[in-house]
C-alpha cells in the first residue's frame, strides 16, 4: 500500500502564511487593548481631579482658604500632609492609576502670595487623544500632555504670563505678586 504525502498535511508555506496572519491579527488586537487601557487610565485621572477639587472647595468652605501646602505631588513624602489635610472631605487622597512612578504624577500647590485663595491641581495625560482636555487656561509646558484645574494656572498665564507651578512661595513662582 502506497502513501501520498503530499496530500495529508500543510506545506510549509501554507504554515507560515497561517502564523504570519496570526501575528498580525495578535498584534492588531494587543494595540487596540493597549489603547483601551491608557485611555481608561486617563479617564480615572480626570475623575480623580474632579474628586480632589471638590475636596479642595469643601476645606475652603470651612477654613476661608485653601490647604497651606506649596509644591506637592504623590511621589513625595508631604502629599501625605495633603493627605492629612483632606480627609474629612475624601480619604483616600487619589493618586495616579498607575502607583508610584516618576511619569504620571498628581500636583497640588497653593501658595502664601495671595493668602492661599487659589490653588492650581495637575496631572499628565498618558493618551494623545485626550491632549485636547488640557487646553484649561492653565499653562505648565508646551507638549501638551499636562491637565490643570484651580484659578492658580489660569491667573498665573493671564496676569503675569507664567508658570504656575514651582517651588516658590509666591504665585506664579516670582515675587511680582
Amino acid at each position: 500500500m502506497k502513501h501520498d504525502y503530499r496530500t495529508r498535511g500543510f506545506t510549509l508555506i501554507e504554515v507560515l502564511l497561517v502564523l504570519a496572519l496570526m501575528g498580525f491579527f495578535l498584534a492588531t488586537v494587543l494595540a487596540s487593548v493597549q489603547t483601551v487601557r491608557t485611555k481608561s487610565r486617563d479617564s480615572r485621572r480626570l475623575h480623580d481631579m474632579a474628586q480632589i477639587s471638590r475636596a479642595l472647595e469643601f476645606y475652603y468652605d470651612v477654613n476661608g482658604r485653601y490647604p497651606p501646602r506649596n509644591y506637592h505631588y504623590t511621589t513625595s513624602s508631604n502629599w501625605n500632609t495633603l493627605t492629612i489635610d483632606l480627609a474629612p472631605y475624601i480619604n483616600p487622597l487619589p493618586r495616579d492609576p498607575l502607583g508610584n512612578q516618576s511619569n504620571y504624577i498628581y500636583y497640588y500647590d497653593a501658595d502664601s502670595g495671595d493668602n492661599y485663595q487659589t490653588y492650581g491641581l495637575m496631572m499628565r495625560l498618558e493618551h494623545s487623544s485626550n491632549y485636547p482636555k488640557v487646553n484649561d487656561g492653565g499653562w505648565y509646558n508646551s507638549s501638551g500632555s499636562y491637565y490643570e484645574v484651580g484659578k492658580q494656572p489660569s491667573y498665573c498665564r493671564a496676569t503675569w504670563n507664567l508658570n504656575w507651578w514651582g517651588s516658590s512661595s509666591f504665585v506664579c513662582g516670582t515675587t511680582q505678586n
